[in-house]
């Protein structure tokens, strides 16, 4: 009987309850964390097998596979422009690649022009052009291009967020103050990538909003990265809570998405580095 009840308890819990303790990363904390990615790609191109060399392996092979339209095993320059794309998107999450945007000056044309002409040197590595690349020749250029690009990494001067313990004080405001000036550099990214990662975490019913008995979690998550410094008080009230979910919940709507959660935090930060350069702000 005892445990028909203890069953029946179990069924009745709603999901989110009974998940929401989980990660919604998994064991892979290159895919959030800054540090961790810089390791895990250095990991993963250094001499020997390792578990990093395996999870590059099937990043860059399921990649391939979803660019590979006709499931062929090949793809062609026009696929490799997009494989580049979506290859790229992961470090510059992170703030280490710039946008394509930026590396091509906003030329679409100079972009497929300069990718044709990579596509065409490893088209034609080992013989005559066939048109198509497959998953060796991919995989080899891009661990070579990840090498390459691991050697140049800065490792000391970007700040990651998720790990602000490891910076002084200035080297967090002056990181934070160039990010908020600068909304297309890679130090926004980084910024822009932690308050993603920590409403993510925050979201425990997984609907990509956050009600207003999940702010305090979401807010005290990212708060703690002043507060390492004594740039923020250690809790916030009830009522203030309140007001400030209310002031992104403008529609009235009982819930708040991350683009507002975004949009406040930046008008937020903003003004508090203001105020802490002019003597006003919480630590004096």
């Amino acid at each position: 009987m005892l445990a028909a009840r203890a069953a029946k308890s179990v069924v009745q819990r709603p999901l989110w309850v009974r998940t929401c303790a989980a990660s919604p990363w998994g064991g892979e904390t290159w895919r959030y964390d800054k540090n961790a990615f810089k390791q895990w790609c250095k990991d993963a191109t250094a001499p020997g097998p390792s578990k990093a060399k395996r999870e590059m392996y099937g990043f860059l092979g399921i990649a391939f596979g979803d660019v590979d339209a006709n499931k062929d095993g090949f793809i062609n320059d026009r696929q490799f422009d997009i494989l580049c794309e979506k290859v790229a998107a992961l470090p510059r999450r992170f703030g280490l690649a710039p946008s394509w945007e930026k590396e091509y000056g906003g030329d679409v044309e100079k972009r497929k022009a300069t990718r044709k002409a990579m596509f065409d040197a490893l088209d034609t590595r080992n013989g005559p052009a066939r048109g198509v690349i497959g998953m060796k020749q991919f995989t080899r250029w891009a661990n070579d291009h990840v090498v390459q690009k691991v050697a140049i990494v800065d490792t000391k001067t970007k700040v990651d967020f998720y790990h602000i313990e490891e910076y002084d004080e200035a080297t967090f405001l002056n990181y934070l103050e160039h990010a908020l000036n600068n909304p297309n550099s890679g130090a926004f990214a980084s910024f822009y990538e932690f308050l993603l990662t920590v409403f993510i975490e925050a979201d425990v019913k997984c609907k990509g909003t956050i009600a207003r008995e999940e702010l305090d979690i979401l807010l005290d998550r990212a708060a703690k990265v002043p507060r390492v410094f004594g740039l923020a008080p250690p809790s916030g009230t009830k009522e203030h809570r309140d007001k400030i979910f209310n002031s992104m919940d403008s529609n009235n709507e009982g819930y708040i998405t991350f683009r507002k959660f975004l949009e406040w935090t930046v008008d937020h930060t903003k003004l508090k580095i203001k105020m802490q350069k002019a003597g006003e702000g919480y630590k004096k």
